[in-house]
């Protein structure tokens, strides 16, 4: 029978605050979720679930499935892991990992163990640095959204919010630049000019749906985050993240990142960092690093290993994040392959182009 829509619309704004280097700042969900996930992925352990024996492969796509309908429930690394990949929903068995030296464990205590050594690798490294925010959260939806599968519409954005009187400053300059791209209007010949503005119009683009298609029954989900991936004296890096429903096969998602100098609030470009002419010696070292981590080897034809580059021949594009380790480069979905191949991301460090940086440039104090 028709689920009665309730015509309720909740709007409500939550807000969290933590410590740079904790466990809500320090590294933001989605790309703690990405790390675990592609760590058992990349593991040579053995994951059994239910007695039954499974590849590192075969228990990461497990994950991320049991992910896409927990994720309501997930809103810290050790929710991921309890909701995910502690024990099996049916039985309620726990998940175990058997080791290379013969002994098991069980999963949850395998991933908190390489959550916290993450954690501190990322404190060593110098991320949150010379920065102090909280995370803010914005949210609004229509209907009760307990399921997908019914009358529903969600919008949800994350964003820091800078310590301290930021009016005048460099930060209050990022902060702009961070609210421009997460209130990017869902709709083309719309330009929302807040985040209550942006929610209502994809709120109304669902009712229409729903009036136009009576029996339409999929709810729309909007998920928007900015985070800071990495900081340090001189600038930060944030990367946004969407992920969207509103009907078809999949959900869409995107991540791109944005640099900031802290003496302007100014973006930053690859020549402020690399040398003049970088461009050859870069994209070489990028495409070794796009090969092994696609598992193409070298000589072997991009186009027949499913990428799509113009005229086959390996380029990079400007989504660029600057971090402790080196340059992060990003190819979202479809961008050089088809969905179901997902999303490349590669980290091209600082040792393979020493000879590239600027000695002068912003990574001085990075890069020693």
């Amino acid at each position: 029978m028709k689920r009665v829509l309730q015509s309720a619309l909740l709007l409500c704004f939550l807000s969290s605050a933590a410590p740079i280097g904790s466990a809500s700042n320090a590294e933001a969900l989605e790309d703690t979720v990405d790390y675990l996930v592609e760590f058992v992925r990349t593991s040579d352990v053995v994951f059994i679930r239910n007695e039954k024996e499974h590849t590192p492969e075969d228990a990461a796509s497990h994950m991320l499935k049991k992910y896409k309908y927990a994720k309501r429930k997930v809103k810290t690394p050790e929710d991921f892991i309890e909701y995910c990949a502690t024990r099996s929903t049916m039985s309620g068995k726990p998940y175990r990992v058997r080791l290379g030296d013969g002994s098991t464990i069980t999963s949850a205590a395998w991933l908190l163990t390489e959550l916290e050594e993450y954690r501190k690798r990322v404190r060593e490294s110098g991320a949150g640095a010379g920065l102090s925010y909280e995370i803010r959260e914005f949210r609004m939806q229509y209907g009760t959204c307990v399921t997908p599968q019914e009358d529903c519409a969600s919008v949800v954005i994350r964003y820091p919010e800078f310590a301290g009187d930021v009016e005048d400053t460099f930060l209050a300059v990022i902060s702009r630049a961070i609210g421009r791209r997460l209130t990017t209007p869902v709709y083309e010949g719309t330009a929302p000019g807040s985040y209550e503005d942006l929610a209502d119009s994809f709120i109304d683009g669902y009712k229409r749906t729903q009036s136009d298609f009576p029996d339409y029954k999929w709810g729309w989900t909007l998920e928007r985050e900015a985070s800071v991936v990495y900081s340090c004296d001189s600038f930060v890096c944030i990367a946004i993240g969407e992920i969207s429903f509103t009907g078809g096969a999949h959900p869409n998602s995107r991540k791109d990142f944005a640099n900031f100098d802290f003496s302007d609030g100014s973006r930053i470009g690859l020549g402020d960092v690399l040398i003049g002419g970088y461009e050859e010696n870069l994209t070489e070292a990028a495409e070794r690093v796009f090969r092994e981590v696609r598992g193409i080897e070298p000589g072997e034809s991009l186009e027949e290993a499913g990428f799509m580059f113009e005229g086959g021949v390996f380029s990079l594009n400007d989504n660029f994040g600057i971090t402790g380790e080196g340059l992060v480069f990003r190819f979202n979905d479809y961008e050089i392959a088809p969905h179901s191949m997902g999303p490349t991301e590669i980290t091209v460090t600082y040792d393979g182009i020493a000879s590239l940086i600027r000695t002068d440039g912003l990574l001085k104090g990075v890069v020693e």
